[in-house]
């Protein structure tokens, strides 16, 4: 039967027993155990009075691993290829990186947001994740630096404050409920920004106006030393990162936006590019995640790399809120995922990940957000000052002409 056995050593049945251990007998009783192993092409003999199961795994004499993975993401993400060479090291195995998908694949990266069976993976060091692309924030006007210094509930106090006095004045003040309540707004807007204009009349006028023109001292030196401040630095409309800005600010041109009921570009239609946001798959952070894209085929043929880079960067950034991050998972073949497990465990305990790409160059990010200070102030900034500026001359002749003919109405 041994024999016979051994006749055909490619037919399926001897590959099965190939795989474990042959028991041959006689009627004597006599006893022998050979196992092959299949990394060495060589068949053993184990002694049956004592039998000691070699560990083959500990030298695969010079055995190929491949291990699959896209040549653009192993260009950037090169700790995949040298976790394969140092366990290779450690085994006696030949280290294969592939970006061929054939049947002697042992080794894959998984970077996707579907997992197979968790029975069927190892996870490895680093994270995937999904994120969300979305336009940076754009620079305010200049302008905004009238406003910004104080929040609406702000604005809305001082407002409410000028109409209660207006009313107030009106109702009970000597010289200036005389006047047109517009008028008295008008004066009181007119103290807060360059204090009395006139002698008031009446105690109550008095003593109501110096409380206003105390409280519009702070009022004023804050808001002028906060506007001094806010033309120092960046002045930038809000980012998006939570989920519900991505909701109500972001449009996308995605199938998957639809699974989080995310707002879509109509059929064949594109919006603004300030607010088209795309989903990306991502590993470990930003700015890896943008060296990857950028070796992309498609990449190289509208930009070059630095090119590329300086584009995503000084457009796009990642919303703080993420999806589906997780470990980075390795499908290895049942064979070898015992002692992938055991190094890639080893790898967790040192932290050689982390050591290996802080030592790594990186290169600096492209993109760096201008302030007022180095930016020159345009026409364009002061437009509104040149409309206001149009509108009140155009009121000022508009009420001087009524109030010359209702003068003049009044004398005849």
């Amino acid at each position: 039967m041994y024999d016979i056995f051994h006749q055909d050593p490619n037919s399926t049945i001897a590959k099965a027993f190939q795989n474990g251990y042959e028991v041959v007998y006689d009627l004597d009783n006599t006893m022998e155990i050979f196992h092959w192993n299949r990394y060495s092409h060589e068949t053993i003999t184990i002694d049956h009075r004592n039998i000691f199961i070699p560990d083959e795994m500990r030298d695969l004499h010079g055995f190929e691993i491949e291990m699959y993975a896209l040549e653009y993401a192993s260009k950037v993400m090169t700790f995949d290829a040298y976790l394969l060479e140092q366990i290779c090291m450690k085994i006696n195995a030949t280290p294969v990186p592939t970006e061929i998908n054939s049947p002697r694949i042992s080794v894959s990266v998984l970077v996707s947001i579907k997992i197979p069976n968790a029975q069927e993976v190892v996870t490895g060091a680093g994270t995937v994740f999904w994120a969300v692309n979305v336009p940076r924030a754009k620079p305010k006007s200049i302008m905004s630096v009238l406003i910004d210094p104080f929040d609406m509930y702000t604005w809305i106090t001082y407002f409410v404050l000028v109409l209660a006095m207006a009313i107030s004045l009106s109702l009970f003040g000597t010289l200036l409920g005389r006047h047109h309540f517009l008028e008295i707004v008008l004066e009181l807007i007119m103290i807060s920004i360059a204090g009395p204009s006139r002698t008031y009349g009446g105690s109550f006028e008095n003593r109501i106006i110096t409380i206003f023109c105390l409280m519009g001292i702070v009022i004023v030196s804050s808001y002028q030393s906060l506007v001094i401040s806010f033309m120092s630095f960046v002045r930038y409309h809000p980012e998006i990162n939570t989920l519900a800005e991505i909701e109500e600010r972001c449009v996308f041109d995605d199938k998957d936006a639809s699974f989080f009921n995310f707002k879509t570009y109509a059929n064949d239609s594109y919006g603004d590019r300030d607010e088209q946001c795309f989903f990306e798959i991502g590993r470990d952070n930003e700015q890896r995640t943008i060296l990857i894209a950028s070796k992309l085929t498609l990449g190289r043929r509208l930009f070059g790399v630095d090119d590329y880079t300086r584009y995503r960067v000084q457009h796009y950034r990642y919303a703080s809120t993420k999806f589906f991050e997780y470990q980075l998972c390795y499908f290895i073949n049942p064979r070898l995922r015992e002692v992938f497990k055991f190094y890639i465990h080893a790898i967790f305990e040192s932290g050689i990940y982390d050591h290996y790409y802080n030592n790594k160059s990186q290169p600096a990010w492209l993109y760096k957000q201008d302030t007022f200070v180095d930016r020159v102030v345009k026409v364009g900034d002061l437009t509104l000052l040149w409309y206001a500026y149009a509108v009140g001359t155009l009121l000022s002749v508009i009420c001087y002409v009524v109030e010359t003919v209702v003068h003049k109405v009044f004398e005849e």
